[in-house]
């Protein structure tokens, strides 16, 4: 039975007349046959293993190109071209290196159809299986910066990471499952995804503007979480399968253990899963808080340091998923829950001058629920692929007031027996048809068509924003141009969406409480191979971001960040204009990328404060408006096998952004929440391993991030550098550097099946520092020293 590849497909001795097969033999690179290697046909979502003897078969399939994706663990992935040709099979052999450097992989996120990230025109990045396995945790944010070049985070303690693509975030990234749009009222700055990895094959994140496969939103690019397919038995008997993990973190004491199980029969396949994490307070350096020292202002002492109180959260998921495949193709019914509770620490609960401050915490608990079909459809050289989904997103939140924690949610009757004054539900319902066609003349693309319904509910009495009802349908094509070395990638997208909301304090007049908007999204691109695996891509594009409903109609209380909240109903849509260089190399001992972007957006909506105070809340008021702003940027990566046993290579991210009239006197003046620049390297030995202990490995990164002064009064949690703020603390932030040190290694235990170790050590030497990105640096430290320890098994 086929685990975590994409199932076996049914094998036959011949090749149908209509279709074709594929078939080869995969070796290592002394000629011995490699069992167990994962065979994948992306485009179509099926798959296959390799026998005892390396051999593999896959039948049934369309008459045309094909891009097929060889993967097995300890070994580099390799990518190959196939024409199929109907009624003959072609044979396809492979040669897999051991794994020193991943030079390429396949997308299937933000291009026009299957192909590698090598020669993509877009610029993308993989994150596979194994290292999914060896590095997942609580926050995509937090996981994706530490494994994706030019990702951030912008963090709120251990477990809200919200990802950042080339200086954008929340309603500018899109986050999706399986090609489907994923709501998590992004629209907070520290409303961090609701989406677990323990469920993904593989991520895929796209940078740059992604607005013609995926409409509003994607204007700093999209972020794909790719499920595990549902498995297939290729002798026809019942067969099962399973997979087990657990994590510990010292640093905040956080407990996690997830399982996967999968029973297969036949072309029919059963997947069940979940995962359970617990956590602590998480603990920073145990530094001088302002309440010992009394030194505050721009870079002062924090108010909280050593055991950050109100950090803890309690997370789990769950997921099943039923699939069969046949001459049709594959078809899978996915289902899944995620819920997350935690506490928030909050700056107020205290007058300056006490000792010691007592704090105060925001309890919050956080649902959501997917429910979908997608199937990958052939009929006759097209591939089909339909999906039906439908969502349920939760969010429930004490008010600002810091009297409410998960302590005193369990006091009255748990999670789901408390009343919460901020209590905000929507469903999501999305239909999604792409049409994969073969060439027509030199287009080889997909045309497609979405609709999506958002049905907002505001439950409770804080209205921090109003019920709403939005409709978006969109209609694509995205094609490209053979004319190798040369690729060619253009094209387009028309959206109509509306908005309509209940009248709320913020208006009431009816002609502003329905919104009709209407926007066309295009692109080109081109790559060139140079040979020798090296290539250069380029990408222009245009996308639009229609006003969310908070940032039109919102009008209360946001607790979580301590702030007054009004929207504008009279906003317009943004409109981006983004171009962007790359120079590629994929070798077999060097990988490195360079790439230079621009992204000019015009009406960028932001939130200022506008000086004023709230009298109900004594919390200052911001105020949704617009300006026009542009976005530079530099990414860099470099990574080489110095020698067999010895990796190097070093990244760097510098970007600027600037809108119009945002400085203190009427000037252009920062864009908020855009990391602060980077460089960072890393040093991994590789030994050689042994017949019980296989692909051993031992790393240490650094990374030093550069000083960064906070945009005025358009940053979040600007008070903090103010006059008139909190008289400790800061928003603007001191270079840091931090040491990371990683050790992992696959044990075979003669009993049973092998163990996959490791052992890691975030912040080693227990430095001090504050990250930009980080919404607690007006108070607190960033965490400290941290162990981790994991074990994962299959059986």
């Amino acid at each position: 039975m086929v685990g975590t590849p994409l199932g076996v497909w049914g094998q036959t001795s011949a090749p149908e007349a209509d279709r074709g097969a594929v078939s080869g033999t995969v070796v290592d690179e002394e000629g011995a046959p490699l069992p167990d290697v994962q065979i994948v046909d992306l485009t179509l979502q099926r798959g296959t293993t390799t026998d005892a003897d390396g051999t593999y078969r896959l039948d049934r399939l369309p008459e045309g190109e094909h891009l097929l994706e060889f993967r097995f663990v300890g070994y580099r992935t390799v990518v190959r071209e196939v024409q199929v040709t109907a009624g003959e099979t072609t044979t396809v052999d492979a040669t897999l290196q051991t794994r020193v450097l991943e030079a390429d992989g396949v997308t299937v996120t933000g291009t026009a159809r299957a192909r590698s990230t090598l020669r993509a025109p877009q610029s993308v990045d993989v994150m596979g299986l194994q290292e999914l396995e060896a590095r997942r945790g609580a926050a995509l944010g937090d996981l994706l910066q530490d494994n994706v070049r030019g990702v951030s985070s912008i963090k709120t303690g251990s477990q809200a990471g919200k990802p950042v693509l080339r200086g954008l975030s929340g309603n500018r990234i899109k986050l999706l499952k399986d090609g489907v749009a994923q709501e998590f009222y992004q629209f907070g700055v520290r409303h961090f995804p609701t989406t677990n990895t323990s469920e993904a094959e593989r991520v895929e994140v796209v940078r740059g503007v992604s607005s013609i496969l995926y409409g509003s939103d994607a204007l700093g690019g999209a972020i794909n979480v790719i499920s595990k397919p549902a498995p297939t038995s290729s002798s026809g008997q019942v067969e099962a399968e399973g997979s087990a993990s657990t994590q510990y973190y010292t640093n905040n004491n956080e407990r996690a253990g997830s399982i996967d199980l999968q029973v297969a029969q036949g072309d029919v396949g059963w997947r069940v899963g979940a995962e359970r994490r617990i956590a602590d307070n998480y603990h920073a350096p145990d530094e001088p808080t302002f309440s010992e020292t009394g030194e505050g202002g721009t870079f002062g002492d924090p108010r909280y340091a050593n055991e950050i109180p109100f950090t803890n959260f309690e997370q789990w998921s769950a997921y099943g998923q039923v699939g069969m495949q046949g001459d049709f193709g594959s078809l899978q019914l996915h289902g899944d829950y995620w819920q997350n509770a935690h506490n928030f620490l909050l700056p107020d609960g205290g007058t300056p001058g006490e000792t010691p401050f007592p704090p105060a915490g925001l309890g919050q608990n956080l649902e959501h629920s997917n429910v979908a079909l997608k199937g990958n459809i052939t009929a006759g050289n097209v591939v089909l692929k339909p999906r039906l989904s439908w969502q349920r997103s939760i969010r429930q939140s004490a008010p600002g007031t810091g009297d409410v924690t998960l302590a005193t949610i369990r006091e009255n009757g748990g999670l789901g027996g408390f009343d919460y004054p901020l209590d905000l539900k929507t469903d999501i319902y999305t239909g999604r048809l792409e049409l994969v066609h073969p060439p027509v003349g030199p287009l080889n693309g997909t045309v497609g068509v979405e609709v999506q319904h958002q049905d907002a509910d505001t439950r409770g009495p804080a209205e921090l924003q109003p019920s709403a009802r939005t409709w978006n349908a969109g209609l694509f094509v995205f094609e490209d141009v053979e004319m190798d070395p040369l690729t060619l990638s253009f094209g387009g997208r028309v959206d109509v969406r509306d908005v309509e909301a209940a009248p709320n304090d913020r208006t009431t007049d009816a002609n502003l409480l329905e919104n009709t908007y209407t926007t066309l999204s295009g692109s080109a691109g081109a790559n060139y191979a140079l040979g020798n695996g090296m290539a250069l891509a380029t990408n222009l594009s245009a996308g639009f971001r229609a006003p969310s409903v908070f940032e039109l109609y919102a009008n209360g209380v946001h607790g979580g960040v301590a702030a007054f909240q009004v929207g504008t109903p009279e906003l317009d849509p943004e409109r981006s204009y983004s171009a962007d260089l790359s120079f590629r190399v994929r070798r077999d001992r060097v990988t490195a990328e360079v790439t230079g972007y621009v992204n000019a957006i015009n009406d960028y909506i932001y939130l200022r404060n506008t000086g004023e105070t709230n009298e109900d809340s004594g919390l200052p008021i911001f105020e949704a408006g617009q300006t026009d702003a542009i976005i530079p940027g530099i990414e860099a990566t470099l990574e080489a096998s110095v020698q067999p046993w010895l990796q190097v290579g070093g990244s760097t991210a510098i970007l600027d952004g600037t809108g119009d009239a945002l400085g203190a006197d009427g000037s252009d003046g920062t864009l908020p929440l855009l990391p602060a620049n980077t460089v960072s390297g890393f040093a991994r030995w590789v030994p050689s391993g042994t017949d019980r202990l296989r692909n051993p490995s031992i790393e240490v990164n650094v990374k030093h991030a550069l000083d960064k002064d906070a945009a005025g009064r358009f940053e979040p949690f600007a008070q903090f550098d103010g006059d008139f703020g909190p008289p400790f603390g800061t928003a603007s932030t001191e270079a840091y550097t931090v040491v990371n040190a990683e050790a992992q290694a696959t044990l075979r235990t003669g009993i049973g099946a092998p163990l996959t170790l490791s052992i890691g050590v975030d912040n080693v030497f227990d430095t001090t520092y504050r990250d930009f990105l980080d919404t607690y640096k007006g108070y607190a430290l960033s965490p400290g020293r941290d162990l981790q320890f994991g074990v994962s098994a299959s059986f």
